[in-house]
């Protein structure tokens, strides 16, 4: 997590993402969205691995997305590379996805986990979550009432 937290700024307003591919009790590889437009987080760390990804575990921050946009849908990868289980942090909110690459990849007989490390999932992408759920800018204001400065810790988001 600490990885992705680096990329704040440059993924918007897409939302942070990593992946971590497992086989045999080993990681085979790992990917994160990089930039806005570039591919995403399942798509790097597929295109990465040095050895075959057929009946291996995918570990994603975020449900795979299953439309075209700017890059190809993630669930088609993971279904071409014939990923066994998916382990997803948290669902997405986005009306473009929610739940739908999901139900694409229970369809197609792949095992999907939801909810692995939900709450860290859900903070890395706190910005991202309260625009798509609100269609509002995420904002902090921090109030100083001290003229030394020193009760300088009241913050409120919205």
């Amino acid at each position: 997590m600490n990885l992705l937290k680096k990329e704040y700024g440059h993924t918007s307003p897409n939302p942070i993402v990593g992946c971590v591919i497992v086989k045999d009790n080993k990681i085979i590889g790992t990917g994160y969205h990089e930039k806005y437009g570039s591919y995403h987080a399942e798509r790097n760390a597929l295109l990465n691995i040095q050895e075959n990804p057929e009946g291996a575990d995918l570990y994603v921050t975020l449900e795979p997305c299953s439309h075209y946009g700017k890059t190809p849908p993630c669930t088609d990868i993971i279904l071409e590379k014939k990923i066994k289980r998916v382990i997803i942090g948290a669902k997405d909110p986005n009306p473009l996805v929610s739940g739908m690459g999901i139900e694409k990849l229970k369809n197609a007989g792949i095992e999907v986990i939801c909810g692995v490390l939900e709450e860290e999932c859900l903070k890395l992408n706190e910005i991202f979550f309260h625009y798509i759920q609100t269609r509002y800018a995420f904002c902090i204001i921090k109030i100083c009432n001290d003229i030394r400065w020193k009760d300088c810790n009241i913050y409120r988001k919205f």
